[in-house]
């Protein structure tokens, strides 16, 4: 079993919006993309990725929004 991520490598997260937040950065690495399947499931970037193939880039792990908020506002 991995218990990374397969898409933390390549995150636009840790390389954009959070390229200066080491502690923000680490967290959510240490709480979603290294935290086994079960976290990676919960992080709302990963559920998109899975449910629309594409994720808005500025968009958190654990955003409160809906995959359905997520869609109407990128109108996908």
């Amino acid at each position: 079993m991995n218990d990374i991520c397969p898409n933390a490598e390549k995150c636009p997260i840790f390389t954009g919006i959070l390229k200066d937040k080491s502690f923000t950065t680490k967290a959510y690495k240490e709480q979603y993309c290294e935290a086994g399947i079960e976290a990676i499931k919960k992080c709302k970037r990963y559920q998109c990725k899975q449910r629309f193939g594409k994720v808005p880039e500025n968009l958190l792990p654990n955003s409160g929004m809906s995959l359905d908020e997520i869609q109407k506002e990128n109108n996908w």
